[in-house]
């Protein structure tokens, strides 16, 4: 009987390990479907927003001429 079960428990290691793998695969298939349904739902809808209602441009500020002081030395008097 000893012997019996010191063959046969390698081979069910094997087995255990390559179903595990495979279990593990056919897990990372699906997250990765739906990982690109979801991203694909995501682009689809921001594809349709921004083709149906674009944004609309800001109104332009005015440019002032001149010299800019952008420092924190100055002290009030």
């Amino acid at each position: 009987m000893h012997r019996l079960l010191s063959q046969i428990i390698p081979f069910l290691i094997v087995g255990i390990v390559l179903v595990a793998l495979a279990f593990g695969f056919i897990l990372l298939m699906y997250l990765f479907l739906f990982g690109a349904l979801i991203g694909l739902a995501l682009f689809a809808a921001s594809w349709v927003k921004n083709k149906f209602f674009p944004k609309k441009p800001l109104p332009s500020t005015k440019t002032r001429r001149g010299r800019i002081i952008d420092s924190d030395d100055w002290k009030e008097l």
